[in-house]
């Protein structure tokens, strides 16, 4: 899992909700997305390193914070025009990812 330091200009609610999203997508449920959109943002997958795919995560999750429902929240993303919410996708798809290999590693 991502480590706190990651996330430290966050509040803990945040941090936490953005943890669980990563866990549930680790497992393969996405609830903040539709499947067209997972489809389409990586599409068009660019070079991202891992510092910047958690920046944008950590700034879009900053503005989903105001609302507390996921409805709320994935109407929101909605709201983003595609490019921003393509490049959310990617960098959250990335961020899973490194989450997972991280795992992996310590299992070996």
């Amino acid at each position: 899992m991502t480590t706190s330091s990651n996330f430290s200009s966050n509040t803990p609610s945040i941090q936490n909700e953005m943890k669980s999203y990563i866990q549930l997508a680790s497992a393969g449920h996405f609830p903040l997305f539709f499947t067209e959109w997972i489809e389409e943002g990586l599409e068009s997958k660019q070079p991202m390193s891992y510092q910047i795919a958690n920046r944008n995560v950590r700034d879009v999750f900053k503005n989903l914070s105001r609302h507390k429902t996921q409805q709320k929240k994935k109407t929101a993303l909605i709201g983003l025009d595609k490019l921003e919410r393509d490049v959310f996708v990617q960098s959250f798809v990335k961020v899973v990812e490194h989450s997972l290999l991280k795992d992996l590693k310590n299992l070996h």
